[in-house]
């Protein structure tokens, strides 16, 4: 390849549990991050090989489907190359990956209600001049996402099981790849056992490992799971996930919905790990599987943990719920929010102007109000581009957004 673009992904640490691993009687229970990542999920990976594929193929315009977390990972890097980027994304979305995307001056257009239908509009004769980001039709998204296999096995050795989020599958069989390529080159001689994860609302892939009849929950039902990131009626690499997981000698789980909410809570709170749903109920499976003597207690596993809770800042609301004075709830989250967004944007900083276009239902004075808020806090900080004037996050903020227990005293 001849040309490189990065913005330092990759290397996400591999964290000993702080608190959950003992009181459930795990001893190597540990968290991979892949919120550490520049845009704050593991497809950063994926968007720092492709755009620099396409860079070195002299592309200048690029196309993407995707269920949000790639589709904000390979705007960032387009707008870091000046390369456009077109996103096709389904209605259903996490609102801070669509904001991530806004922000990085990517085109938005919404096509259809679940990314199933999504994918299909990126092989549009019309983008035949673009370069294809679009996951499941760039083999590259499995090169780079195995990486992640790699860093495990320098951090941990090889775990006794890996806890995978799973929408199409494809990262669960990425990491499987980078495992077996481990073991063929014999740096390895034995492979991890893999668990796919899904929400017990949108499970097809636990349903036909465990053959289990389609689901008969209704389409309204599954527009109502807080697991946008992984909500794939027909994965295109079921049966690849299915295969794999059988030849690692592993299993699968769907989780309830009340499950994965109070994951994210728990991760928050014992772990100082701040995750979207769709990767908190890796926590919740570790929980499952446990109680059903899945694990002995000398086993090693990591939970993957794919990306953040800034992404989804319903989130936000549901935890600072807690808040019971009147009027004051309200305002921190919206503070919360524009810090959030803030962290989304911090390659490049945001305007105040973009700002108020992600976060639609407050003035663009009362944005500058919080802002000024957040500033003389030390939370944020500003730079001056020309006329313009971006906002950054700052070391506190950060610590602010990651840990949340003090999220209360904000105002």
């Amino acid at each position: 390849m001849e040309y490189r673009t990065s913005m330092d992904e990759g290397g996400t640490p591999c964290s000993d549990s702080e608190k959950i691993g003992k009181i459930i009687g795990l001893k190597e229970l540990s968290f991979k991050n892949e919120i550490k990542n520049p845009t704050n999920s593991f497809k950063d990976r994926v968007g720092a090989l492709l755009i620099s594929h396409a860079r070195s193929w002299l592309y200048n315009k690029t196309i993407c489907a995707s269920n949000g977390n790639q589709g904000a990972s390979i705007a960032a890097y387009c707008s870091l190359e000046g390369i456009k980027c077109v996103n096709l994304i389904p209605n259903k979305l996490d609102m801070g990956k669509r904001a991530q995307m806004i922000a990085y001056n990517s085109e938005i257009i919404i096509k259809g209600e679940f990314v199933d239908e999504t994918i299909k509009y990126a092989l549009d004769d019309k983008y035949k001049d673009y370069y294809q980001a679009t996951p499941i039709y760039n083999p590259l998204t499995i090169e780079a996402q195995k990486t992640i296999a790699f860093e495990i096995w320098k951090q941990r050795g090889v775990p006794d099981w890996i806890i995978i989020p799973m929408g199409s599958g494809e990262l669960l069989v990425s990491l499987w790849k980078g495992f077996l390529e481990l073991k063929q080159a014999e740096i390895i001689h034995t492979v991890p056992k893999l668990v796919g994860v899904q929400s017990a609302l949108s499970s097809p892939i636990v349903d036909e490992f465990m053959n289990k009849k389609k689901s008969d929950i209704l389409t309204t039902d599954i527009r109502n799971s807080h697991a946008l990131g992984i909500l794939v009626q027909e994965p295109m690499y079921k049966d690849l996930a299915i295969k794999f997981i059988k030849e690692s000698t592993g299993t699968v789980i769907a989780i309830p919905e009340e499950l994965i909410v109070s994951s994210v809570d728990e991760l928050v709170r014992s772990e100082g790990i701040f995750a979207e749903p769709s990767s908190a109920l890796t926590l919740a499976a570790v929980h499952e599987l446990n109680e059903q003597k899945v694990f002995d207690s000398n086993d090693c596993i990591v939970c993957l943990i794919t990306g953040s809770g800034l992404k989804a800042p319903y989130i936000l609301e549901a935890i600072s719920s807690q808040t019971t004075t009147s009027g004051k709830g309200s305002i921190i989250i919206t503070k919360l929010k524009i810090l959030s967004q803030i962290s989304l944007s911090s390659i490049r900083g945001i305007s105040g102007t973009k700002i108020r276009d992600i976060i639609s239902s407050i003035s663009l004075a009362a944005v500058y109000q919080h802002l000024y808020d957040l500033e003389s806090k030390g939370l944020i900080y500003r730079k001056k581009e020309g006329k313009i004037v971006l906002y950054f996050i700052s070391d506190t903020g950060k610590r602010v957004l990651d840990a949340l227990d003090i999220l209360l005293t904000l105002i």
